[in-house]
């Protein structure tokens, strides 16, 4: 080999993987705080060692940083750094060894060191990553930094947030939550959850998880759709809690106003307005969107043995701790009694019967009703009669003397007066003591007060005062007939038909409480109504979400019913084949000690 000319230069180079080596060698003299110059002090007060030459050579912000620090007297050179010393030690990992394990608290940490120091590669594996493995305490450890982490991820945490946001209220870092993050969380459309006491709940969580947030927390009270939350619960939060603070009682005065919603439009108050989520299924009078509906207590979509009975129900009541249903399954009908905790039912009268006495014989059962003194009385249609059943033994009301004309629909009073709508639903009849008067409408049909054309669906019903309630369905409304009068009142409808609050659809069954709200199966609208006493409008009490086989539809619902003492709805749901009952929710406990409020339930 020819040497080598004077002069000229050397070359020498070192093979790639024992250059690597060396870079490597540096992760081992970090460990042993060999050499380090640098600390990082972690948002925790944490502090760990680097080379300024390694973090300069990786970050040009952070080389900045040092390089502004290293004009300064002070050495080691200190970097402060926002974030916990878990997440500083994983991302060191990471620029020394190019590999990190990080946990979900650390994580959101981690990318935000990796963004600030503009570690591209870092924050690009994080996102990956993170994108595939959300949790509640990941995505509520970004929205608790309140910074922007891309489009994609910022899109995808608020998606999971919105889809489990309960559980990620009950995260650590959802009490770091700035408010802004809250307020913008709590007002959206999409937010997926069980009830609107939900959403109450989780604001009072997090104003129980910092110190003075109770400004904040009382703005953010607006986020919550009051008139959503369930009477029960409004009524209890209105009660104040006894002095337990500004927050308390902002929260007393929202509940307040909210009620209205529930009990009805009268003359010195309009209704809040409703905006439910889109994860609610419907709003409902005393449930608000605390419930999902009602539940199938007989026939189609029942558990058990009960969803076996094959039912065309009509016609319910509630009866001494138990429920009867007017089945028009096969002629000529039966009277079932359902025990609730039995999930099953016995026929007592009509197809199926054991039933003995002079009147155990039917045609046609047009309608039943629960009478005082554990009576039982049954509107045979086709017989032109109607029968009383006491302990199994039945006779004929008026044994022949009762004379009626077509008749459609019973009720019966406290003093054992019997009411029957005949003359194919325009009068009323009223038998009592072997005396039989009118006690409401004529013998022809027609629309003026005094008159009425209820056909062969019109229901009856009588208060404990005395008041005559009649569904005038060919007429789109209910009337009422005080004692003595010679005309009836519009309380309900008479606006023609129609699917307003305001209107009816060839109305069914009524029920009246003692205060003389209604409730009234609206069949051609699948709903039921809650009709304050002098009110112009109804408020939607059940269904109301078009015809439908859903827990919170109806389909032509017949007849409805108030359990006692709960208030609970009893529907006779036709078109569906089933009993449903739609029971307003009681107050959430943990609703009452997130607030601090010592309100009575």
């Amino acid at each position: 080999m020819a040497p080598a000319a004077a002069g000229s230069e050397l070359r020498l180079s070192v093979p790639r993987a024992e250059q690597l080596s060396h870079w490597d060698a540096l992760a081992g003299l970090r460990q042993a705080g060999s050499l380090c110059d640098v600390a990082l002090r972690g948002s925790d007060g944490e502090v760990l060692a680097a080379h300024a030459v390694v973090l300069g050579a990786v970050s040009k912000r952070l080389r900045r940083q040092l390089e502004a620090a290293a004009e300064g007297p002070a050495r080691p050179l200190e970097v402060t750094v926002e974030a916990p010393g878990d997440a500083v030690r994983a991302v060191l990992h990471y620029v020394y060894e190019g590999s990190a394990r990080v946990g979900p608290r650390a994580a959101p940490h981690v990318l935000r060191v990796a963004q600030r120091w503009e570690l591209t590669s870092l924050q690009d594996a994080l996102v990956s990553s993170l994108l595939e493995s959300l949790s509640p305490e990941i995505a509520t450890g970004l929205f608790a930094l309140g910074e922007p982490f891309g489009e994609r991820l910022g899109a995808a945490a608020r998606a999971y947030i919105l889809s489990n946001f309960v559980e990620c209220a009950k995260s650590e870092p959802y009490g770091r939550w700035p408010a802004a993050v809250l307020d913008h969380i709590l007002r959206s459309d999409d937010l997926v959850i069980e009830c609107e006491e939900e959403v109450l709940a989780c604001l009072a969580h997090w104003r129980q998880a910092g110190e003075g947030r109770d400004k904040a927390s009382m703005a953010a009270l607006s986020a919550v759709r009051w008139p959503l939350l369930s009477l029960p619960a409004l009524d209890a939060l209105a009660k104040d809690g006894g002095g337990a603070g500004a927050f308390c009682k902002a929260v007393a005065e929202q509940s307040l106003e909210a009620r209205a919603a529930h009990l009805g439009p009268s003359s010195d108050s309009a209704i809040p307005a409703l905006r439910p989520r889109r994860s609610y299924t419907g709003w409902w009078a005393g449930i608000g969107c605390a419930a999902r509906g009602g539940t199938v207590l007989a026939g189609r979509g029942a558990a058990g043995k009960a969803g076996q009975a094959a039912l065309r129900p009509r016609v319910i009541r509630p009866h001494e701790g138990t429920l009867l249903f007017l089945d028009a399954t096969e002629e000529p009908g039966c009277v079932l009694q359902w025990f609730l905790r039995a999930h099953c039912g016995r026929s007592i009268a009509g197809k199926g019967s054991h039933l003995m006495g002079a009147g155990a014989e039917f045609e046609d059962i047009a309608d039943v009703w629960s009478g005082p003194d554990d009576f039982l009385y049954i509107l045979d249609r086709d017989a032109e009669r109607v029968v009383q059943i006491l302990r199994g033994e039945s006779e004929v009301v008026g044994k022949g003397s009762f004379r009626l004309q077509r008749p459609c629909a019973l009720a019966v009073d406290a003093d054992h007066a019997v009411y029957v709508l005949e003359a194919g639903g325009s009068r009323v009849l009223r038998y009592m003591d072997g005396r039989a008067t009118i006690a409401a409408g004529h013998t022809d049909p027609g629309t003026s007060p005094g008159e009425l054309n209820a056909g062969p669906t019109g229901r009856i019903f009588v208060s404990g005062k005395g008041r005559l309630y009649v569904s005038d369905t060919e007429n789109h409304r209910v009337q009422r007939w005080d004692p003595g009068a010679t005309e009836g009142v519009t309380v309900a409808g008479g606006h023609g038909c129609g699917a307003g609050l305001h209107q009816l659809n060839h109305p069914g069954g009524i029920w009246a409480l003692d205060d003389g709200t209604l409730f009234i199966a609206d069949t051609g609208n699948h709903r039921i109504m809650k009709w304050k006493d002098g009110a112009e409008a109804g408020i939607t009490a059940a269904g109301g979400c078009g015809p439908g086989d859903g827990l919170h539809q109806l389909r032509e619902p017949l007849d409805v019913a108030v359990e006692a003492p709960a208030g609970s709805l009893l529907v006779a749901d036709l078109g569906n084949a089933r009993v449903v009952r739609w029971v307003v929710p009681a107050v959430p406990a943990e609703l009452m000690d997130a607030l601090g409020c010592q309100a009575k339930t």
